[in-house]
């Protein structure tokens, strides 16, 4: 019999991935939900998804 993996631990996946996809960015979370920072801009949304993809359309493109 195989086990779930607890929540704590896939949060802490979810942030590691979080970490590597935005480097430069800090992520906290509060009771108003997760914060990035990164110097002086600061972006909160109630969950770790929505503010994923709200970095992602304001990221620089990529030219290549």
């Amino acid at each position: 019999m195989t086990s779930a993996p607890s929540a704590d631990f896939v949060m802490e996946r979810l942030l590691q991935e979080a970490t590597r996809e935005f480097p430069g960015w800090s992520f906290q979370r509060d009771h108003s939900g997760w914060t990035a920072i990164h110097g002086d801009t600061r972006l909160t949304r109630p969950s770790l998804a929505a503010l994923r993809a709200l970095l992602r359309l304001h990221r620089p493109a990529r030219t290549g």
